[in-house]
């Protein structure tokens, strides 16, 4: 121990009480020994003072005992000045009290010394003997010697934790001003990412190691300041959590658990991301693949964008531009392999109008989905992506020389296909709008609804369009009768079934689909201009057979139709059910049976 300090600050202390009072130490010992230190402490400081009594034995073994009552009241994190320097003190005066003390002391002074007096184990005699009085000397010196070197082991460790959990708030700062979602830092993880985070799960690992030995360090003090168990509070919002300082000096700790938050995102970068960029690029070599088939009039199943990527990419970038690349080479590949005309053969059939439609339908929403995508991409996005998803990015740009060519040439192609397949869409949608009647091709069949009679025919309902078939029901004015027909994907009659119409004076047609007998189909038209006949119920089958086509008289237009499945007759509802006029004359429904007689 270096008592430099301690002796110039202990003979300022001493030396200003000078020597102007005479002080008996036999009557100054009993206030000490009964350590009224108030009274006795001033007096003390008086009597060694005086370089006469300099060298009194008890007197200086007083005075360390005293220091080290102080020494022991002092508070650990308050008055950590104070105990270093009292506690050097002590040591001081202990080791002087020690050197001090012989057997002449003893023998001569022994009153001084009664606290001392000890039976002999190896005599068996009472007395008081010098070695133990030095080794109580020295126990209580090591002691001191402890606590000081625990107080300080204890502030060493909140510097540390204060310098750790600045350390990792600034390297996690930096994260966070660079990046404003989390799952964003995780796809953009490089190296120099991953360096930081390792940088701020150490700092924080440090951290809480100090943190804990602090707990441990005041309950060997006894201290109540710093024995709680650290609070380590955990960092779930990006940005928000971990952004203020650590409360460490006010005698407790709470501090951000960096460790953790580090570790799970490194976590998350080697697993999730890990397997999510996987399967970006699985997924890529895939879909190039059977582009590549396509182009060769291979046949293959191309399918639309995996589900689990799609959550994937809602998961961790959301408006990616890699997933946007991903869909426009997935639309790519599907339009090449619809307008192929070895895998698409009804494209070589032009009186396949359904099936040519459909095609070119399904590859113009395709051209128009991926131009979209191909639209909103700028060649910022693209490097952006690129620090991403380097390893997908730079795959995909494998044939352009910068990411503006790429940009300028899927423009191009995109719009060029929206065009040209446009143009074929409007083509066979025209010649999908009309049938053709098998037995005069130079009568056409409105193949969608229409609200007013064109050229003597009026369709009022399209129960199945499809590229193979098409079945459309309406009034033939011409003729003055009622039809339903099918049409196949040449759009020309395959069977069609006249009915008579409901007053067809004069017309004010509403129809709609009504239920009926399964493996059938029914509808009806109501001519709410005619007072009688005004309305028809038809039941045809899938075959074109004409189950029946009833016209009965009704008061007003029907309000709901049900069919029995038991007796397999049809009720028309003139009026809701609850509201039926059960006590009049008046027409509250009507029956049709399974033969389609009506009552």
């Amino acid at each position: 121990m270096k008592f430099k300090s301690a002796v110039t600050v202990i003979l300022l202390v001493l030396s200003v009480f000078g020597y102007s009072q005479k002080i008996k130490y036999k009557d100054l010992y009993p206030i000490l020994a009964a350590k009224n230190y108030e009274e006795g402490g001033p007096q003390l400081k008086t009597f060694l003072s005086d370089p006469k009594n300099a060298e009194e034995a008890n007197a200086n073994l007083q005075m360390a005992l005293w220091l080290e009552d102080r020494f022991m009241a002092y508070d650990i994190v308050d008055d950590s000045s104070k105990l270093y320097l009292v506690g050097d003190s002590a040591v001081f005066f202990f080791e002087k009290a020690k050197g001090l003390i012989d057997e002449k002391e003893l023998k001569k002074k022994d009153e001084y010394y009664q606290t001392f007096f000890r039976r002999d184990l190896r005599t068996g005699e009472f007395g008081i003997k010098v070695s133990d009085v030095h080794l109580d000397i020295e126990k209580k010196v090591e002691n001191i010697e402890t606590r000081v070197a625990d107080v300080k082991g204890m502030h060493r460790n909140v510097v540390l934790i204060e310098e750790n959990q600045a350390a990792a708030m600034a390297a996690y700062k930096t994260l966070t001003s660079q990046f404003t979602a989390y799952n964003a830092m995780l796809i953009a993880a490089d190296q120099e990412i991953q360096a930081t985070l390792m940088e701020i799960e150490s700092n924080g690992r440090k951290g809480a190691e100090s943190a804990r030995g602090i707990k441990e360090q005041a309950q060997r003090l006894a201290s109540t300041k710093y024995a709680s168990e650290p609070t380590i509070k955990s960092i779930d919002q990006f940005g928000v959590d971990g952004m203020d300082a650590a409360n460490i000096r006010s005698g407790v700790i709470e501090i951000w658990n960096f460790e953790e938050w580090a570790r799970s995102a490194q976590s998350e970068i080697v697993g999730g991301v890990g397997l999510f960029k996987t399967m970006i690029k699985n997924y890529s070599d895939e879909i190039r693949e059977k582009k590549a088939k396509a182009k060769k009039s291979q046949n293959v199943e191309v399918g639309y964008f995996p589900t689990e990527l799609i959550e994937q990419f809602d998961k961790y970038d959301p408006e990616s531009t890699a997933e946007k690349l991903l869909k426009i080479e997935m639309y790519e590949a599907r339009i090449i392999k619809q307008v192929d005309l070895q895998l698409n053969p009804s494209l070589m059939d032009s009186s396949l109008i359904g099936s040519q439609l459909e095609i070119y339908q399904g590859a113009l929403d395709d051209a128009k989905n991926m131009n979209v995508l191909v639209e909103s991409i700028t060649t910022d996005d693209l490097e952006l992506a690129k620090k991403k998803y380097e390893d997908y990015i730079e795959s995909f740009f494998q044939k352009y020389v910068t990411a503006s060519k790429y940009v300028t040439d899927m423009q191009t192609w995109s719009r060029r296909n929206v065009d040209w397949l446009g143009n074929s869409v409007e083509y066979w949608l025209d010649k999908n709008r009309w049938g053709l009647d098998a037995e005069d091709e130079e009568i056409q069949y409105p193949l969608f609804i229409q609200d007013a009679p064109e050229g003597g025919f009026m369709t009022m309902g399209v129960p199945v369009k499809t590229a193979e078939e098409v079945i459309a029901y309406g009034a033939n004015l011409n003729a003055k009768k009622g039809y339903v027909a099918s049409f196949g994907p040449d759009r020309i009659t395959k069977w069609k079934q006249e009915f008579e119409l409901p007053g067809a004076e004069k017309i004010q047609y509403e129809s709609d689909s009504i239920p009926t007998v399964s493996g059938s189909e029914s509808f009806y038209i109501y001519n709410s201009a005619a007072v009688e006949n005004n309305l028809v119920v038809v039941s045809y089958n899938s075959v074109g057979q004409l189950n029946w086509g009833t016209v009965v008289t009704v008061d007003k237009k029907p309000v709901d139709f049900k069919f029995d499945d038991l007796t397999q007759e049809l009720t028309i509802f003139l009026y809701p059910e609850e509201q039926l006029p059960l006590d009049s004359d008046e027409l509250g429904y009507v029956v049709i049976d399974r033969t389609g007689n009506a009552r």
